[in-house]
C-alpha cells in the first residue's frame, strides 16, 4: 500500500516536472520567435516588451516550481538520510542514555513495546520508523541497491545492507535492559 501510494506521487510528479520543462521549453522557442519576428519589423517594439514581460513572468512561475520540486526532494532526502542514521545507531545511543533520556528514545521510535511470553520483543514504530523498520521495505532496499550495484548505477551494496540490519531495532540490543514479561501481578501492603 505504502509503495504504491508512494508510486503515484513520484509519477505525479515526474509529470508535472515534465510537464513545467516542456513549458519552459516552449515559452523559450516563443521568446527566440518573438525576438526574431522583431528583428524582420513584422513586430512593433512595444508589442515585443508586452510579450516579453509575459513570457519572463511565466518563466519565472514555472521555474519557481521546479525549484520548489527539488527543495522539497532534497528536504525529503535530509529527512531521510537523518532517520535513517539515527535509527541504525539507536542501540549505541541508547546504551549511553540515562534512564530519562532512554525514556524519551523510546518515546521517539515506538508507540507500543510488547514482550511476547516467549520473551521476544515485538514493536510498533513511530513514524517514519514504522517503515525504515519494515521487514518487507528493508529487503526491497536490498534489492534495489544489489541490482543498481549489477548495473553500475551505484555503489552503495555495502553500506545499504550495514543500514538495513541495524535498523531492526528490536534485535539490535534496545531491548535488552526491559523486564520480562509477568504472567501475574503480585501486590505487596503494607500492615502499617
Amino acid at each position: 500500500m505504502l509503495h504504491a501510494t508512494f508510486d503515484r506521487l513520484m509519477a505525479a510528479d515526474v509529470k508535472e516536472l515534465a510537464g513545467l520543462a516542456a513549458d519552459r521549453d516552449r515559452l523559450d522557442n516563443e521568446r527566440v520567435k518573438l525576438l526574431q519576428a522583431h528583428y524582420a519589423d513584422a513586430v512593433p517594439l512595444d508589442l515585443l516588451k508586452q510579450e516579453q514581460a509575459r513570457i519572463g513572468a511565466e518563466l519565472e512561475t514555472i521555474n519557481n516550481r521546479i525549484a520548489a520540486h527539488h527543495d522539497q526532494y532534497a528536504e525529503a532526502r535530509a529527512n531521510l538520510e537523518d532517520s535513517i542514521g539515527l535509527v541504525a545507531h539507536a542501540a549505541d545511543i541508547y546504551r549511553r542514555c540515562d534512564d530519562a533520556n532512554r525514556r524519551l528514545c523510546n518515546q521517539a521510535f515506538f508507540t507500543a513495546i510488547f514482550i511476547d511470553d516467549d520473551g521476544e520483543p515485538r514493536v510498533e514504530y513511530q513514524r517514519p520508523y514504522d517503515t525504515l523498520c519494515d521487514p518487507e521495505v528493508q529487503a526491497n532496499a536490498l534489492n534495489w541497491a544489489a541490482e543498481a550495484k549489477e548495473k553500475g548505477e551505484v555503489q552503495t551494496q555495502t553500506r545499504a545492507v550495514t543500514l538495513v540490519e541495524g535498523l531492526n531495532l528490536a534485535r539490535s540490543g534496545w531491548l535488552t535492559g526491559l523486564e520480562p514479561a509477568t504472567t501475574r501481578i503480585t501486590i505487596w501492603c503494607s500492615t502499617n
